[in-house]
């Protein structure tokens, strides 16, 4: 796998894990402590039910555990792409890496967040995608980007 694939994977597995956390948000504001009702109620023993509260404290359950496997798929990845983003010269630039695709960031949240433009967010982020795919073709002009053995 590339560098530029790594952190491409690396940005999806983050932004799943993000889709996963809203879900359970969203189901957790419905109502009561858990977002089922006004009151709270202990997980059905038998996993098939007809209870509405129970099949959303079901639902609630299952959305959690693959939160949770998914965090645990996710830290190789995160240690991978983090290896990458260590060999980029420029602290910015690793920052505007690291946000965009380990974070989940957008390039106009990362722009607000380091107080530059968008367009500068994105014009880096591209160069040093620019040069981890020359690196790979060996050519000698990404040494000023990355930090090349």
């Amino acid at each position: 796998m590339t560098d530029v694939e790594i952190l491409q994977e690396c940005r999806l597995a983050t932004m799943e894990e993000r889709a996963l956390s809203r879900q359970i948000d969203r189901l957790a504001m419905m109502g009561g402590p858990l977002g089922i009702g006004s009151q709270a109620i202990e997980p059905a023993g038998d996993r098939r039910t007809n209870n509405a509260t129970a099949g959303q404290l079901q639902k609630l359950e299952g959305l959690i555990e693959r939160l949770i496997r998914k965090r645990d798929e996710n830290i190789s990845i995160i240690q991978s792409a983090e290896t990458v983003i260590d060999r980029i010269r420029d602290r910015k630039d690793r920052v505007v890496i690291r946000y965009y695709y380990v974070e989940g960031q957008s390039e106009y949240e990362i722009a607000e967040e380091m107080d530059m433009s968008r367009t500068w967010v994105s014009q880096r982020r591209n160069l040093v995608l620019d040069a981890l795919m020359l690196q790979k073709k060996k050519r000698t002009n990404v040494q000023n980007i990355l930090k090349c053995p």
